[in-house]
């Protein structure tokens, strides 16, 4: 039998793109296997029900080792069980074919790398998180959306210079709108409008100090 696999791993990933690049191989599927995992959920029942099902002389295709394994350890321990049974495995886009003696070199070469690019990513992930906690610290963290994390520190002089603010504190002052209708359309909680106002107005905020 000619065998598919195809793993999507966020709910915004579809198999499409996958299985785009395996009918570009003009290959007659007999079956293929679909998994769709989240982080709520590492399962992959159908790698699972493949490998119960394969049989000596089947042909199981993937489109990049990233799909058939989570990192390097759990790629070789897949393809080592179907080599075991007799089953051929090719994985497309790094060209690995176990059907030739390469395959293991190819596949230490390319499962290493992909391993090290995970690494740099989570290394990069885990810089920035620690850095956004240090701001947070400072008060000082604004993300490219231009909102902030926590407490901003914000002066009269930085309220003066928000056009919409100031439009619309006019707005409360003439009592044609609300504050809780101000606070929705400046994307605020109520209680951070209520400070800003205090601040634009002369006065300070007080914040009470956590016990330690």
């Amino acid at each position: 039998m000619i065998i598919g696999y195809e793993r999507v791993s966020t709910k915004k990933q579809n198999n499409s793109r996958q299985e785009r690049v395996l009918e570009e191989e003009g290959i007659k599927f007999n079956k293929i296997y679909r998994d769709k995992t989240t982080g709520a959920t590492k399962d992959r029942p159908a790698l699972n029900e493949m490998l119960l099902n394969v049989k000596k002389g089947d042909t199981v295709y993937c489109e990049s080792i990233s799909r058939l394994g989570r990192n390097l350890k759990d790629l070789i321990n897949i393809i080592d069980t179907l080599i075991a049974k007799g089953v051929r495995v090719k994985i497309l886009k790094e060209g690995i074919d176990t059907g030739n003696n390469t395959y293991k070199l190819l596949l230490g070469i390319f499962g290493a790398v992909a391993e090290m690019e995970r690494e740099t990513i989570q290394e990069r992930t885990q810089q920035k998180i620690d850095q956004l906690k240090e701001d947070k610290k400072k008060g000082e963290i604004n993300t490219k959306t231009g909102k902030w994390f926590g407490r901003q520190k914000i002066t009269k002089e930085d309220l003066e210079n928000k056009k919409e603010f100031v439009k619309y504190y006019s707005k409360i002052k003439d009592k044609s709108m609300n504050k809780i209708e101000v606070a929705k359309i400046l994307g605020i909680g109520r209680t951070t409008l209520y400070e800003w106002i205090l601040i634009y107005e002369g006065g300070q905020v007080k914040r009470k100090r956590k016990k330690s």
